[in-house]
């Protein structure tokens, strides 16, 4: 791969890893939305305005965790794709590309 087509790659990643910090934001709200109706439902519990007996709410809870881990799996391996890019530069690097790099690094 050549330099530039390294730093648009790069670029991308910076750009996707940003949507996905976003986004997981979704799932992590459910997650504890879910986690407080349990704690403070009986029998019954109400997700969203629809009943459902405690096991089903439980289960529910359960496929959001399951979306959770999926979305910081994909932001995982995109951290460890821009390792790799970021690996793979030599060179002297200009100050734009510079920034993307410290751009990059935030995402934890």
């Amino acid at each position: 791969m050549s330099h530039q087509e390294i730093i648009q790659e790069l670029r991308q990643l910076v750009r996707r890893l940003r949507w996905l910090n976003v986004l997981q934001l979704i799932p992590d709200t459910l997650i504890i939305y879910g986690i407080l109706q349990l704690a403070f439902g009986g029998q019954i519990v109400t997700l969203f305005n629809q009943s459902f007996a405690r096991q089903q709410a439980v289960l529910i809870t359960v496929l959001f965790a399951l979306i959770d881990l999926c979305v910081t799996g994909i932001r995982y391996n995109d951290r460890l794709a821009g390792k790799r890019l970021i690996g793979q530069l030599n060179g002297r690097l200009t100050t734009s590309e510079a920034e993307l790099i410290k751009q990059f690094e935030r995402f934890k």
